[in-house]
């Protein structure tokens, strides 16, 4: 049975592939708030995944605690770690390609092996690309492998626990602190008076008979403008009144 050209360079170009390919093993040690009993305390819907241009690659939490992509094509990917109780740092993982050669084949010019040199840093969310932070892995001298570190961050909360009572929120209170200033000032203004002397006493009691409120409270309060008593008018409009329905009686009698 022969194969036809197309088909022939089909196989030879997906078993290059297939050579050129690294894979990756990433494994979660242990944290001694969030995960002191390491990845097997994991649910098992824990999985990573590594997104590049194309769809992204998963692998399912094992047994051992690692996560396995086999075959990674060279590229740029970023490492996420999904999981239901606790958050997981994010990577940066290069797989890039590189000649091996045996020997001194450098020096003498002959053909070398191509290998791939994976490497992963720590990285962040909403930062450049380019900004790798510590690195977590690196692949061996003959490269294709390569064993990293995903470290946990903490655990996530889902419920916000209901706080006891605080006697310092308590007093923090807006109305508990006008209720005490309030309560302080009428206490205590008996004492600021007797404490006045005679010129700033009489000053705070003009102050007082000229106020609005002083006539009739009850009736002044329902007719109070709060703006032009702030503004510093005064309404004398009932007493002109009063005066010129006097003169008018008078100038008829």
């Amino acid at each position: 049975m022969r194969l036809s050209t197309a088909t022939t360079a089909t196989i030879l170009a997906s078993s290059a592939w297939l050579a050129s390919a690294a894979d990756l093993t990433f494994v979660i040690p242990p944290h001694p708030a969030a995960l002191p009993a390491g990845a097997s305390s994991l649910p098992s819907s824990t999985h990573a995944t590594l997104h590049a241009r194309g769809a992204p690659l998963s692998a399912p939490l094992r047994r051992d605690g690692t996560f396995v992509f086999a075959d990674v094509a060279p590229g740029s990917y970023l490492l996420s770690v999904h999981g239901r109780d606790h958050l997981f740092e994010n990577l940066r993982v290069d797989v890039e390609e590189a000649v091996d050669y045996e020997g001194d084949g450098e020096k003498k010019g002959a053909a070398g092996k191509k290998v791939e040199k994976v490497r992963a840093w720590q990285t962040f969310r909403g930062n450049e690309w380019a900004n790798r932070g510590e690195k977590r892995g690196e692949s061996s001298a003959k490269g294709g492998e390569m064993l990293a570190e995903v470290r946990v961050l903490g655990r996530k909360e889902y419920y916000q626990e209901r706080s006891g009572f605080s006697p310092l929120a308590f007093l923090k209170n807006p109305m508990i602190l006008m209720g005490v200033f309030s309560l302080a000032l009428i206490v205590g203004m008996p004492y600021l008076m007797d404490n006045m002397d005679e010129e700033t006493r009489a000053e705070f009691e003009e102050m007082q008979k000229s106020s609005p409120l002083a006539q009739n409270p009850a009736a002044q309060l329902q007719n109070f403008d709060l703006a032009s008593f702030l503004a510093g008018k005064t309404n004398d409009q009932p007493q002109q009144s009063s005066q010129g329905g006097g003169s008018g009686s008078k100038k008829r009698g």
